[in-house]
């Protein structure tokens, strides 16, 4: 088993010193991040390569999930109880009267922080707390500091961001480390390995990929042409059968059903060599639909990849979508790609009908933040994401404004004579 570690160097270098020892079958490859923001391409090498990430924290954590498309298990390492103490017990090391200290923390809870100086009855003189939000960059918890100890708010730092810890280092200003205790890292990595035995889990089920090729005219074609298309089509297609240990059968017209399990339809080479398949057999003016759908038995993996089908074919761009467990995943291998429930739950329902905005749409702009780590968007980008025009976002993002779940923060000029884009910041 292979496990990523990523993160900033000093707290990649404690979590892989702590797990390696406690788990020496577990392969750790280390990625070192010097600050959030930077382009993390170079981490495309993991896909395929690694069983899940564990991650530094919720900021790296969400720098991973907005910037690449892994289906892979993800933890973070958090900062809980553990962390602060060990933090305050080097304070304590500093400061014989602690009740002289103003403290700016970072990432922590507030009545997390709270409860352990009270269960330990630590007196401070006050305490400014950043708490963890979507969006919110490394910079802007640095800049929140600078200004409050300029404004006497605070006079020691506990950070949870290496790059933090390192600018006030630098510069002789109080600021202390807020790490991960042993135990919390280990509790983590027990989540991930549970969260990877299910992923093995579920890859072993059933996988079945329909294709549904749809032709612009018939007018033109002769049998002959017909006849040359389908014995070229079926010599490639026993080909990538063979390439997924399965077998296809062919279902009314131009329907073809692919017949495999999960773990070797999500092979990244097996997908590959699909889309050159595709490329050498589609004519540019036909019309193509995808659907894949996985389950325990072969029944309602059938039902799972019609259901994506129906996505496909409604979008009519060629595009592959996923249905299983009650989720649609899609368009697949693309960066607009959204994971969403087929079926929204009764508190989504309730949510909308207060927000004033379809259930659909609700749960969609839910998942686009969450896939993302962002709030804030043009109305280009939800166009892309939704796949509807401008002017619908327009219509679906008019009463979530009006009802104050969403504000207009500024314009953005997409060029010199066009209208400017407005970003929406979205409140729930």
């Amino acid at each position: 088993m292979k496990i990523a570690i990523i993160g900033y160097p000093d707290s990649v270098e404690k979590i892989f010193r702590t797990l390696s020892v406690q788990y020496s079958e577990v392969t750790f490859l280390s990625y070192k991040i010097n600050q959030l923001g930077e382009s993390l391409d170079f981490l495309e090498e993991l896909k395929g390569k690694v069983d899940g990430i564990y991650s530094t924290g919720i900021g790296v954590y969400s720098e991973i999930i907005s910037q690449l498309q892994l289906d892979i298990p993800i933890v973070y390492s958090n900062r809980e109880v553990g962390g602060i103490l060990k933090a305050l017990w080097k304070v304590r090391n500093d400061y014989s009267d602690l009740t002289v200290l103003k403290i700016g923390a970072d990432i922590v809870k507030t009545e997390t922080l709270k409860q352990v100086l009270e269960e330990f009855g630590i007196e401070l003189a006050s305490i400014d707390v950043q708490e963890y939000y979507e969006n919110k960059k490394e910079t802007d918890f640095l800049d929140e500091h600078i200004k409050n100890l300029a404004q006497n708010k605070v006079n020691c730092i506990l950070t949870s961001f290496g790059y933090v810890y390192d600018y006030f280092k630098l510069k002789n200003i109080p600021v202390y480390r807020l790490q991960a205790s042993k135990n919390e890292i280990i509790n983590q990595m027990e989540n991930l390995l549970k969260d990877i035995q299910i992923n093995e889990n579920n890859k072993n089920r059933i996988g079945i990929k329909i294709i549904k090729i749809i032709r612009k005219s018939k007018k033109d074609e002769n049998f002959y042409d017909k006849s040359m298309f389908k014995i070229k089509l079926n010599q490639l297609f026993l080909k990538y059968s063979k390439i997924i240990h399965g077998n296809y059968q062919e279902f009314g017209s131009d329907e073809y059903m692919f017949f495999t399990t999960q773990r070797i339809l999500e092979k990244s080479e097996n997908q590959e060599y699909f889309y050159k398949l595709l490329n050498e057999v589609i004519i540019p003016s036909d019309k193509l639909a995808i659907g894949i759908g996985y389950a325990e038995n072969i029944q309602e993996a059938s039902k799972n990849a019609k259901k994506a089908l129906e996505i496909s074919l409604i979008h009519e761009k060629g595009e592959a979508y996923l249905f299983s467990d009650n989720k649609i995943r899609g368009p697949l291998y693309k960066k607009n790609r959204l994971d969403y429930m087929a079926k929204v739950s009764d508190n989504i329902k309730k949510e909308a009908k207060e927000i004033g905005v379809s259930p659909k749409y609700l749960y969609k702009l839910k998942s686009i933040q969450e896939n993302l780590g962002k709030r804030e968007f043009t109305s280009k980008e939800l166009s892309e994401m939704l796949e509807i025009s401008e002017r619908s976002v327009n219509r679906v993002i008019k009463p979530i404004l009006e009802s104050g779940f969403a504000t207009t923060i500024e314009y953005e000029l997409c060029s010199k004579v066009g209208r400017p884009r407005r970003v929406v910041k979205f409140n729930f």
